[in-house]
């Protein structure tokens, strides 16, 4: 009996070891077996939970947006591309490739990753609000179910941080164009560069942060392990994530015909609609002629009707794919080579599953011809770059266009917001007066030069800027101060700033380059507490300096500068500027000073403003319209610029009919005028400036 138990003991204690010689063996294998042959397409629709903050929470559905299954595939581990890049509109679901990506890498093939916005605070507002949550809601990811993400506390220390979240083998770090200390020193395998065209040129004083990104990637990039997704709406023609594109093979997704199935490589152009809403859009097949609306979108995108990607980048000879391809000439169209190992997918605005063809249509009409909402257009919704205009007209052509009913120094009719804005140098101070009414539209009430010393706040040039500033232009009869004045704060900035201390509707200004600045987009407290405990600390009511993005400005100003006055006495186009008769020749000279230089460089070209000569008079007009952005006038409705009419009526005893109504479009060619002084002393307002006696304007609100 007792050698029955021995014999059944080590019978069970074999079996034993085999099972553990199994196990062992099972898990060295699982150790050495390549990533599994997974298109990240199927890991999305298997795994993939969209939160409840989403459109459309859920489960990943690709049939949703077809047109991104291959931008993701083109990320999975077994495909060879290195880069991808991916230019589109706005909430067209690019930036949703990236979340399934990160995903993917967490729980398929973990390894060091990188998410780079704009600035570190936008990396991290992504993470919060974006992948944060998807982390949550996708099982295989939520650390409070199990998945492979490390949760946010950790007895063993190793948790997930605000800037470093961790999961099974690796982890994501958030960093920041603008921050040349979170692109140090990592090595990365998997980058993420969102938002590419709101990137600085240069973080921290070290550089390029695309150059700085890619040092990351070296250690990887040399064993053929490291990935890129590059993902943003475009913005200037050539430059950041447009240069991108353009390096890569360009595919354009081909929609398919519901009639004939021919593939065709349609946009906005390609759209008929009515020219007043309901707009109607339809767009007709290029083979066949059949019309499609808004509820053919879904057929015409679907990938199991043929619709899909395709190279468009020229090949060695010099080929490209036509407009329209037969579903047979698909795939050979496909397979072409193009030389180049970056792919590329452009998404538009007419494909995108999230915007309707009859909203497209009601925001270009919104748009109209004003650059300023044209570049937003194209960028956010058609997700096109936009070709900045490079020069203004020829100074002679603005000098012939001066109106011969006004002078320097006066207000005509139609005028009805004033700006004085002022350029400091060491040898006296430029100013321009510009007025403002509906329309964009822009009269040059007065310009000058006030010499005199500059370093001293109560000395040399700056009591003449007061006596400026208290003259104001004259008005129907009367005088009216400026509603608000800007100082340019970039040289003898104690100056500037005791000068605008004194006055209550002064701002301190300071032009920043960059393309991707808006006209008034920020403001820093330069005056600090230099003793004490909070020494470095700005000090409280202390004086903010508003930041101007002069790019963005001049390339509109280019374009209004050159417009004329329509025919047959039409209204005037938007941004129309109007010249008094005695404006002299160096005041047109400076205001086409400058132009757009495109630099090359090693990550493409580079466009930068470059001056001719002198361009004090541009630098305040620039100036002039970053304060009407300030003020908000052109989101004024057409009651407020009515109210705004009937007030300045009412206290200058005038007709309002004429005060609210545009100058009459003049000859083409008009005889200088003599210039008339105005007073030099300060006169007593009877204008709508009375109501900032004690306090800023009501129309500043």
């Amino acid at each position: 009996m007792v050698s029955s138990l021995l014999t059944d003991l080590a019978k069970k204690s074999q079996e034993r070891l085999k099972r553990n010689a199994l196990g062992a063996f099972r898990a060295a294998s699982s150790g050495i077996r390549p990533d599994p042959h997974e298109l990240l397409s199927d890991w999305s629709a298997r795994y993939r939970i969209v939160p409840d903050m989403g459109a459309l929470p859920g489960p990943w559905r690709n049939e949703v947006a077809p047109y991104l299954c291959e931008p993701m595939d083109a990320l999975s581990p077994d495909d060879p591309c290195e880069q991808v890049v991916i230019i589109k509109p706005a909430q067209s679901g690019g930036s949703a490739v990236a979340e399934n990506w990160l995903g993917f890498v967490m729980h398929r093939t973990p390894g060091p990753a990188m998410y780079i916005g704009p600035t570190v605070k936008a990396a991290k507002d992504w993470y919060q609000e974006k992948l944060g949550p998807t982390i949550a809601a996708t099982p295989v990811l939520s650390p409070a179910k199990g998945g492979v993400v490390a949760p946010s506390k950790s007895r063993s220390g190793e948790g997930s941080t605000s800037e470093r979240i961790r999961f099974k083998g690796g982890f994501l770090l958030l960093a920041g164009a603008n921050s040349a200390a979170t692109l140090r020193q990592h090595s990365i395998r998997f980058m993420v560069r969102d938002d590419r065209s709101a990137w600085t040129d240069n973080a921290d004083g070290e550089g390029d942060p695309k150059a700085l990104s890619d040092q990351r990637l070296k250690t990887y990039r040399v064993f053929g392990l490291a990935k890129v997704l590059d993902v943003s709406s475009p913005k200037l023609a050539g430059s950041d994530i447009d240069g991108e594109y353009a390096k890569s093979d360009q595919r354009r997704y081909y929609v398919a015909c519901k009639a004939c199935r021919a593939l065709s490589d349609l946009d906005w152009e390609d759209v008929e609609k009515n020219p007043e809403p309901p707009f109607r859009c339809r767009v007709k097949c290029p083979a066949c002629g059949a019309e499609h609306t808004e509820g053919d979108k879904r057929d015409m995108l679907a990938a199991a009707n043929g619709a899909t990607w395709i190279p468009t980048a020229p090949d060695a000879n010099g080929e490209v794919p036509p407009k329209t391809i037969t579903p047979e000439d698909a795939a050979t169209w496909r397979a072409r080579e193009t030389g180049r190992f970056v792919k590329g997918y452009a998404i538009t605005g007419f494909i995108s599953a999230f915007e309707r063809w009859e909203q497209i249509a009601a925001e270009e009409k919104a748009a109209g011809d004003d650059p300023e909402l044209l570049q937003p257009f194209q960028n956010a919704v058609l997700g096109r770059a936009y070709e900045v205009k490079g020069d203004g007209p020829q100074w002679e052509l603005l000098a012939a266009r001066k109106e011969a009913e006004w002078q320097r120094g006066q207000a005509p009719a139609g005028v009805l917001y004033v700006t004085l804005t002022a350029d400091v140098q060491s040898d006296g101070i430029y100013f321009a007066f510009l007025g403002w009414g509906p329309n964009k539209q822009c009269w040059h009430l007065d310009y000058g030069f006030l010499p005199g010393e500059t370093d001293g706040p109560l000395e040399g040039a700056w009591p003449k800027l007061d006596v400026l500033a208290e003259r104001g232009v004259a008005f129907a009869g009367t005088r009216v101060l400026p509603d608000l004045i800007g100082v340019d704060s970039g040289y003898n900035v104690d100056a500037v700033y005791s000068w605008v201390k004194r006055r209550h509707n002064a701002l301190a200004l300071k032009g920043v380059e960059g393309w991707s600045k808006l006209p008034i987009f920020r403001a820093e407290t330069p005056e600090v507490k230099k003793v004490g405990k909070s020494a470095g600390r700005a000090r409280r009511y202390s004086l903010r300096v508003w930041l101007v993005g002069t790019y963005g400005i001049k390339a509109a100003l280019m374009v209004y500068l050159a417009r004329l006055p329509k025919e047959g006495g039409a209204a005037l186009p938007t941004g129309y500027q109007h010249f008094p008769a005695n404006a002299e020749e160096d005041y047109f000279r400076q205001l086409v000073s400058e132009y757009v230089h495109v630099e090359t460089g090693r990550d493409g070209p580079k466009r930068v403003w470059l001056k001719r000569g002198p361009n004090h008079w541009l630098d305040c007009t620039v100036y002039g319209w970053a304060l009407s952005h300030y003020v908000g006038l052109w989101s004024w409705s057409e009651a407020r610029w009515e109210a705004r009419a009937r007030d300045l009526a009412a206290l200058t005893k005038i007709d309002q009919a004429d005060l609210f109504q545009p100058a009459a479009t003049v000859a083409a060619t008009s005889a200088p005028v003599a210039e008339q002084e105005a007073p030099a002393v300060a006169v007593k307002p009877t204008s709508v400036s009375r109501y900032r006696r004690g306090g800023a304007s009501p129309y500043m609100q």
